[in-house]
C-alpha cells in the first residue's frame, strides 16, 4: 500500500472548482488501495468566508470517506484586492507550513500538490524535498497569469510575486500535469521541461443524470413558458457576471427569456444589488450536489462568461458538467483564449465583453430550437468521447503509478 500525500487549499466539502477535482483524485486513489492523506484549507470557496454549516470543519484532523483530512486555519478575505490576496496566500503557506511540521520522516510515498494557491504548490515541494519522496504538481491554474488576467485592483504586482514564487514549484516537481492546451504553453514558457509535462483533460466529476424536464422546472418553480438561461458556479472577477447584467438589459422588451446566475462568490452581492428590480434576471443561491443534473435539465440554454482578458486561465469546472448535461451551450469568452479554442465547434460562441451581441445571441437561439438541439447533440458527443470521467481517472491514477515507479 502506497501512501499519498495531497496538498491542495480546495476540497470537500467546498461544492465547486478545483475541490470538485481534488475530492475525486483522493477518492480514486483510495479505490485502488493507496492510503491518502490531505492537507488542506478551512472550506471557503467560492462564499470566501466559512459558512455556518461547515464551521465544525475547523484546524485540526478529521476522516472523509476513509481519508485523512487536516485543516490548517488561516485568513479568508471576504473581498480581494492586491494586499488581501498577498495576505491570503501568505496566511494559507505560513499556516499549512506550521501544520505540516507534524509529519514524520518516511510517512509518505509521493507528495502531490494541486496550484493555484501558491502556497499549496510551495509547501506540496518543501515537504517533499523535505522527505526526500518524489513531488507531483497538478496546475489546474495559475497565480501569476490569474492575477494578471483578472481584473483584479494591483492584479500586476501580484502576478510579478507570483510568478516568482510559484515558479519555484513549478520547477521543482518531478512531473506535472496541465489541464488544457493553453495551460501547457504558459508552464512550458516559464522554462519547464515539456516531457515533465502531461496534459490530462477536466473530465465529469460530478455523476451527471438527464432529469425530465418538466419536473425539474416546478422544482425549481420556473414557469413553462419562459427561456431560461443559467450560469452556474463562482461569482467573482474571472466571470465578469456585470457582463450578462448588462445582457439582460439589452434583451428584447417582449422577451419571454429569464436569466439565472446561480451560486456564491465574492461579487454576489454586487450582482444581487445590480439585478434588483429587474424581472428578467436574478441571483439564485447554489443548489446541492443532488439537485445539479436538475438544474441543468431545467434550463434551456447554459452559459459561460468570462472576463474579456482571461486568456490562458484554467478551463471553467462547470463546462465538464455542462456538456454532459445533454443541454445547448453559449459562452461568451475571449476570442482565441482557452475557453474559446476548447468549445469552438462544441458551443455557441460570442466575444466576451459585448453584452449587446450576447443579449442578440440568446435571442436568436431562442428563437431556433434546431439549433439548440444541434448545440445539445454536439456538447454530449464531445462529453462523452474527451470528458469520460473513467478514462480521466484512469490516467491520473497511471501519472501517480510513475512518480511512485520513480522512488
Amino acid at each position: 500500500m502506497s501512501r499519498v500525500l495531497l496538498v491542495t487549499t480546495n476540497y470537500w466539502p467546498e461544492p465547486t472548482g478545483i475541490a470538485v477535482y481534488t475530492t475525486d483524485l483522493a477518492g480514486a486513489l483510495i479505490t485502488k488501495n493507496h492510503q491518502v492523506t490531505v492537507l488542506t484549507s478551512l472550506p471557503h470557496y467560492p462564499w470566501w468566508k466559512v459558512p455556518q454549516e461547515f464551521a465544525h470543519l475547523g484546524e485540526g484532523v478529521t476522516s472523509h470517506c476513509g481519508i485523512e483530512v487536516i485543516r490548517a486555519k488561516h485568513l479568508v478575505p471576504p473581498k480581494m484586492n492586491a494586499l488581501l490576496r498577498m495576505r491570503f496566500e501568505f496566511s494559507l503557506w505560513w499556516n499549512l507550513k506550521r501544520v505540516s511540521k507534524r509529519f514524520k520522516n518516511n510517512e509518505f510515498d509521493v507528495v502531490i500538490a494541486c496550484m493555484p494557491t501558491v502556497a499549496a504548490g510551495v509547501i506540496g515541494n518543501r515537504i517533499a524535498k523535505r522527505f526526500g519522496t518524489p513531488f507531483g504538481l497538478i496546475v489546474q491554474d495559475l497565480s501569476g497569469a490569474g492575477a494578471k488576467q483578472s481584473g483584479l485592483r494591483g492584479g500586476a504586482l501580484i502576478s510579478r510575486i507570483a510568478h516568482l514564487i510559484e515558479g519555484s514549484a513549478l520547477h521543482g516537481a518531478d512531473s506535472l500535469v496541465v489541464v488544457s492546451p493553453a495551460m501547457r504553453d504558459v508552464v512550458v514558457g516559464l522554462g519547464v521541461e515539456p516531457k515533465r509535462v502531461s496534459q490530462i483533460l477536466n473530465y465529469s466529476a460530478r455523476s451527471m443524470y438527464p432529469v425530465d424536464k418538466a419536473a425539474a422546472r416546478k422544482k425549481f418553480g420556473w414557469a413553462e413558458g419562459e427561456f431560461v438561461v443559467i450560469h452556474t458556479g463562482n461569482m467573482g472577477a474571472k466571470q465578469y457576471l456585470e457582463n450578462v447584467v448588462k445582457a439582460a438589459e439589452a434583451l428584447e422588451h417582449s422577451s419571454v427569456t429569464k436569466i439565472y446566475l446561480i451560486g456564491h462568490g465574492n461579487q454576489e452581492n454586487t450582482l444581487k444589488q445590480m439585478c434588483a428590480g429587474k424581472e428578467n434576471i436574478s441571483v439564485m443561491a447554489a443548489v446541492p450536489d443532488e439537485d445539479y443534473s436538475a438544474l441543468l435539465s431545467a434550463a434551456d440554454l447554459l452559459l459561460v462568461n468570462e472576463r474579456s482578458t482571461q486568456m490562458e486561465m484554467s478551463l471553467p469546472s462547470k463546462l465538464t458538467s455542462y456538456l454532459y448535461s445533454e443541454r445547448p451551450v453559449i459562452a461568451a469568452v475571449p476570442r482565441g483564449g482557452a475557453t474559446w479554442k476548447f468549445l469552438e465547434g462544441v458551443a455557441e460562441l460570442v466575444d466576451a465583453g459585448d453584452p449587446k451581441k450576447l443579449a442578440t445571441k440568446i435571442e436568436e437561439l431562442r428563437k431556433n430550437q434546431s439549433r439548440l438541439d444541434q448545440l445539445a447533440k454536439l456538447g454530449s458527443e464531445f462529453a462523452v468521447k474527451h470528458l469520460d470521467p473513467e478514462i480521466g481517472r484512469a490516467k491520473y491514477l497511471d501519472w501517480v503509478q510513475e512518480l511512485l515507479n520513480s522512488r
